[in-house]
């Protein structure tokens, strides 16, 4: 349910889908009086969402229309803070309440607003309803991890209120196109064959324009050779008399416009020095399939699994960036494959929604409840009968203040989830592969105040969560580090898995026990190490230690049966290729790694070590210390 920016428009309520309804009230004659009015006194400003606490009285109806709906809800998502003052009393106590937040508001407006001393008050109010939100809402909702860090500090929310729901396209609408389409693309829109294009999009918003203008005053004049295209409204600012011969400024397109013009493009530019939140336009790049220049600011939020998904470089160096991505064809192609990828796994709203949905039902129904003590989380991949018994062992524990969120990428779905197991079950059966990507989605949906983690090939003792609820009574304690046993100790044919010996350095997710608010804190798993999934649990477990105490417990235990070496997954030939991520935790953690090198020795056990570490300094841009060169060459 919403409104109208702009006076003039009409009453409409509309199915959108079968499970979408649209409701927009127009606001008042003496509301948009009260805009207009209020715009003179911020010299010309448009302030009508940040002075709609004040000014919503002026529109009954709207607010009566919000009122009715309110009224019959289970949940109420306010997807920005204006309207929230006014319509605070008619929440009630069992309804889930959402902040779908699009930015830190109040840091955005003050960036925007704060060379007008007379916008001091609108600017304080913007806060204090920004924050009264956050404080009433069940869950806040930020775009980047970046903007729910500054939730936290800024308003001081907790962690295990905040998630990270980011902005998408619609990535499954439209297929990367073949050479022969990009040729006729370019046919139809009148281009050379020979020369290379790159398009930026934008609206008509200030880092925006700016960009804009950057493209067409400095980028286009250092790369002759280069054809630009810019898309948008953000052609209004370009403060030029005339563009340069490379330039072409095409100003608001059609959707359809818009992807024929990134259909015949080669690459894509986004050089924002500064903003908030995510940009979109990135999605629309990566989700055509195109390598992208951008800056920091560009890229903000966007998080991705191992090599980069496009090319970062200051403002000062996207002349020489832009240069190299024309002339290395396969690179460009590489990296065009890659941000399609991750569009694909994190930012179609085809993922995004139903991911949300999940989250939204699951904190509805434990409000009217109560949340488990434990989360215990489990990512599956074609072992369903491993996944039964597991399901066995947890049935059995003495403790029964839990409830289990396994996320099975198998093909197919788990038989035996229809069944009633003795707890509260909640079953995702996803597409998208990679264990890292799976354990943070059972930490998005977990609600315990304990999230323990383990593997579809477990088998946990009966007092696996009972005794370790006896340890975590300590406040200091932050998570915990169960025991992993294991057999076939010493039998090349099979791979044990036990944690014996490691106890405080190598930690393993086949049993690891984090608190929720610690889990959120830390942003979950680090995605680099996944593809192929390995020491996320190390990184992990090191920057768990940072926060407080993670003791090793034995009576916390798992047993982790052997598996057999000539199971492909399991194979030394396989198993191998993970030391690549060796490189990435020497990368984060010098000194720590260090010490875990030296006490697993895999450099003088394991055939290939060195081949695959060495692969992922480079693959990875990690530079190798001289005590790992010297031992190399001994």
């Amino acid at each position: 349910m919403g409104s109208y920016d702009w006076p003039g428009e009409s009453f409409r309520d509309q199915q959108l889908t079968a499970g979408l309804r649209e409701i927009c009230v127009p606001l008042s004659k003496a509301h948009h009086a009260a805009v207009r009015d209020s715009a003179q006194r911020m010299d010309g400003r448009t302030m009508i969402d940040l002075e709609f606490s004040e000014q919503a009285a002026l529109s009954p109806e709207y607010l009566g229309a919000a009122r009715e709906y309110i009224a019959g809800a289970d949940v109420v998502v306010f997807s920005h803070p204006w309207a929230f003052p006014p319509l605070r009393q008619d929440l009630r106590p069992e309804q889930l309440v959402v902040y779908d937040s699009q930015n830190v508001e109040s840091v955005l407006r003050t960036s925007l607003h704060d060379d007008l001393p007379q916008a001091d008050p609108i600017l304080t109010r913007v806060a204090k309803t920004e924050y009264d939100l956050c404080h009433a809402a069940d869950l806040v909702l930020a775009c980047s991890h970046d903007d729910r860090d500054t939730f936290h500090r800024l308003y001081d929310v907790t962690w295990e209120k905040l998630r990270v729901v980011p902005n998408g396209i619609a990535a499954f609408a439209q297929a990367v196109p073949t050479p022969q389409e990009r040729k006729q693309d370019r046919e139809r829109l009148g281009l050379s064959m020979t020369r290379p294009l790159a398009v930026f999009l934008g609206s008509n918003y200030g880092p925006n324009n700016e960009a804009a203008n950057f493209v067409a005053t400095q980028l286009a004049p250092a790369l002759p050779n280069v054809d630009f295209a810019i898309l948008g409204s953000c052609c209004q600012a370009l403060a030029l008399n005339y563009l340069p011969k490379n330039v072409r400024e095409l100003g608001t397109v059609s959707e359809e416009e818009k992807r024929q013009w990134m259909r015949a493009a080669d690459i894509a530019v986004n050089p924002l020095t500064r903003g908030s939140g995510t940009s979109i336009k990135m999605f629309d790049f990566m989700a055509a399939g195109l390598a992208t220049v951008t800056t920091e600011i560009g890229c903000r939020g966007i998080v991705h699994t191992g090599e980069m998904p496009f090319e970062v470089a200051p403002v000062s160096g996207f002349v020489d960036a832009v240069r190299r991505l024309v002339d290395d064809v396969e690179h460009r192609d590489e990296i065009a494959l890659r941000a399609r990828k991750v569009v694909e796994n994190f930012y179609a709203w085809e993922r995004i929604s139903p991911s949300l949905g999940r989250l939204l039902r699951k904190r509805w129904e434990e409000k009217q409840g109560a949340a488990a003590y434990f989360t215990v989380v489990i990512p599956s991949y074609e072992r369903p009968a491993l996944l039964d018994r597991l399901m066995d062992r947890l049935r059995a524990q003495v403790e029964r203040d839990f409830e289990v969120v396994i996320i099975d990428q198998s093909a197919e779905r788990w038989p035996a989830v229809e069944h009633d197991h003795g707890f509260p079950l909640t079953y995702v059966h996803s597409p998208i592969k990679g264990a890292v990507k799976a354990r943070n989605f059972g930490g998005y949906l977990a609600s315990g105040k304990v999230i323990a983690f383990t593997d579809d090939d477990c088998e946990p003792k009966p007092t696996w969560l009972s005794n370790a609820r006896d340890h975590l009574r300590d406040p200091s304690v932050v998570g915990l580090e169960g025991l992993v046993s294991s057999d076939h100790l010493g039998d090349p044919d099979w791979r044990p898995v036990s944690n014996k010996g490691f106890e405080g350095i190598g930690f393993m997710t086949a049993n690891l026990l984090v608190r929720n608010e610690v889990f959120q804190r830390l942003d979950g798993f680090d995605l680099s190490f996944d593809e192929p999934h390995f020491r996320e649990d190390s990184d992990f477990g090191w920057r768990m230690q940072a926060l407080g105490a993670v003791p090793y417990c034995e009576d916390v235990e798992v047993y982790h049966p052997a598996h057999k070496r000539d199971v492909a997954r399991e194979s030394s030939a396989e198993r191998t290729r993970f030391f690549e991520k060796d490189a990435l935790l020497l990368k984060k953690h010098p000194e720590r790694y260090k010490t875990l090198f030296f006490a697993e020795e895999h450099y003088v056990h394991t055939n290939g070590y060195w081949e695959h570490l060495e692969r992922g300094a480079s693959k990875y841009q990690v530079k190798l210390p001289s005590w790992i060169k010297d031992l190399r060459q001994q």
